[in-house]
């Protein structure tokens, strides 16, 4: 299977010595290429993809990150296009034509057939001197909406790799729960298999029995039906990172708690959240690029002042008689023309287009600061929200670590009463649902804590993606 992966078949003849080494050599080049770039790639089914290489990847493949690029394009384009607005525009013309037939003589008053030949080049431009600073404001207005593009599509790497955060802490708490499931199993069925043997010694009675087996049946329930749920919550998360349906999905479900730094107070990083944020960012962009639209709208019922100026020449001659005309280069060279002008636009009327395309655009910055003091409001709530559940579920774990602590010694000790006959049967699988509730609170507690404090460290500045 390896060779046919690397497109390398052995020889089935024998061949010779120096074909042999050279064939050796390319194999171990191969072999080693073939290591490295599988070691490199995470989607190459090498080790396990843990957090932070599943939202790298997610943010890699999203479409709505490629859509937002081509967008950010295009805000290039329009700025481009807007201080080219802004040079003096310049054009050439050449002509050429021909014209044959019965035509009036202006000095006999009679009709005879010519036939003529023309010629004519010319060389204008012309430069917009004042328009209200409706085209500088154009302009500053694209520069605005390049900066808004950046900012967006760092808003939607930000919450692509959220979403495939929340799917991948997901499938990480279903696949400890089914190893906790198939851990309670298997400490129910040694239950079950020493309560048969102690039926036999006449230890037990066969309803203790029959209730260690009603035990083992109920985790045996539990087991598929938790991995029933990893594997949805693996479909899940494959789906966020836009992962090929044809590769299976394997990640690391061993996420260590680092000792959090000393967060800043809640005040400093709503501070910075407000200021910094991706999508305050965007709010601000947008406030800015709409007031400029406004003015950009509002220069358009200034008078525009214009200049221009040009070149040109021409060349004619009587096709039937070639002599009545000078030649073709004293011709270019005698009918030489210059012009400059300049030309002052007054808006009179316009039928109120004038004056609607101001109310629009006014509603539209007014709108954009609507807009903008929404989002600064949802970010502060966002904020506050993440802190105070950072807090709250720090306290949890803890709270939950020592639950599940005395939860394990509870279930230690009630199975020993049980081996002594000191306890019945329900008694040790209370016990046992006790713990595995435990365990399951300290999970979730574990997991919500992480998920929350890279949250606010988020917030504070901090990437989400950390690559080592």
């Amino acid at each position: 299977m390896f060779w046919h992966a690397i497109g390398y078949f052995p020889p089935r003849k024998a061949t010779h010595p120096k074909i042999m080494k050279k064939q050796l050599f390319l194999l171990c080049a191969l072999s080693v290429f073939w290591t490295t770039a599988t070691a490199q790639s995470p989607a190459a089914g090498g080790a396990p993809l843990t957090l932070d290489d599943c939202m790298a990847y997610a943010v890699e493949h999203s479409h709505d990150v490629a859509q937002q690029d081509l967008a950010n394009a295009n805000y290039r384009q329009d700025y481009i296009e807007s201080v080219a607005s802004l040079v003096p525009s310049l054009g050439g013309s050449a002509g050429a034509s021909t014209s044959f037939g019965r035509a009036a003589d202006p000095e006999t008053n009679t009709y005879t057939n010519t036939s003529s030949f023309n010629h004519s080049y010319g060389v204008s431009g012309s430069m917009v001197l004042f328009a209200g600073w409706s085209g500088i404001n154009t302009m500053r207005a694209a520069r605005v909406m390049r900066l808004m593009g950046i900012e967006e599509l760092q808003r939607i790497r930000d919450e692509v790799a959220l979403r495939t955060m929340e799917a991948y802490i997901d499938a990480v708490y279903y696949a400890e729960a089914a190893r906790l499931a198939r851990e309670q199993l298997a400490a129910s069925t040694a239950q079950a298999e020493k309560g048969r043997r102690q039926l036999e010694l006449g230890l037990k009675s066969a309803a203790d029995v029959a209730e260690l087996e009603a035990r083992q049946a109920s985790d045996d329930y539990l087991v598929p039906q938790q991995e029933n749920n990893l594997e949805l919550a693996r479909i899940t998360l494959a789906e966020r990172m836009n992962w090929p349906a044809d590769r299976p999905l394997q990640i690391d479900t061993r996420i260590r708690i680092d000792d959090p730094a000393v967060m800043d107070p809640y005040a400093d990083v709503l501070a910075y959240a407000l200021d910094h944020h991706p999508k305050a960012e965007v709010a601000a962009y947008e406030e800015r690029q709409s007031r400029l639209r406004l003015a950009a709208t509002r220069g358009r019922q200034y008078p525009s002042l214009s200049v221009g100026g040009g070149f040109s020449t021409n060349f004619f001659k009587n096709i039937e008689d070639w002599s009545l005309y000078a030649s073709y280069a004293d011709q270019l060279r005698d009918n030489r023309s210059h012009y400059f002008s300049a030309q002052l636009s007054v808006p009179i009327f316009g039928g109120l287009a004038r004056r609607t395309a101001v109310n629009r655009a006014r509603n539209n910055y007014r709108m954009a600061q609507q807009r903008r003091q929404q989002t600064l409001r949802q970010i502060e709530s966002e904020v506050a929200q993440a802190y105070q559940q950072m807090q709250g579920t720090g306290k949890e774990l803890v709270q939950a670590t020592r639950k599940s602590s005395a939860a394990e010694l509870a279930y230690r000790a009630a199975e020993a009463k049980y081996d002594r006959g000191m306890i019945s049967t329900f008694d040790l699988q209370t016990a046992s649902n006790n713990l595995l509730q435990a365990r399951s609170e300290r999970l979730r507690a574990r997991l919500q804590y992480i998920v929350k404090t890279r949250l606010v460290e988020y917030y504070n500045g901090r990437p989400l993606i950390r690559q080592q």
